[in-house]
């Protein structure tokens, strides 16, 4: 049977050992690439899912573009 101090010191290295995969579990789920290709995959996804809102606003912005590149070839003539 164990001694109380062989008890703690085993309770301090399981701790100790828990810690450490919770540390590093937080480096993995924190590592600037995989953040940033979880944000890039969530915002494909939402690019995906309003693909019809995401043409319809670039076209609007070509015709803008269009239209104030034509006002300005007009102005300087």
């Amino acid at each position: 049977m164990d001694t109380e101090p062989q008890r703690i010191e085993r309770e301090i290295l399981h701790t100790r050992e828990r810690l450490g995969e919770d540390v590093d579990a937080l480096v993995e789920k924190l590592d600037p690439r995989r953040l940033a290709a979880r944000e890039a995959a969530h915002l494909r996804a939402t690019v995906a899912q309003h693909a019809g809102l995401v043409t319809a606003i670039g076209f609007g912005i070509g015709v803008l573009a269009v239209a104030l590149l034509a006002k300005s070839v007009r102005n300087r003539h």
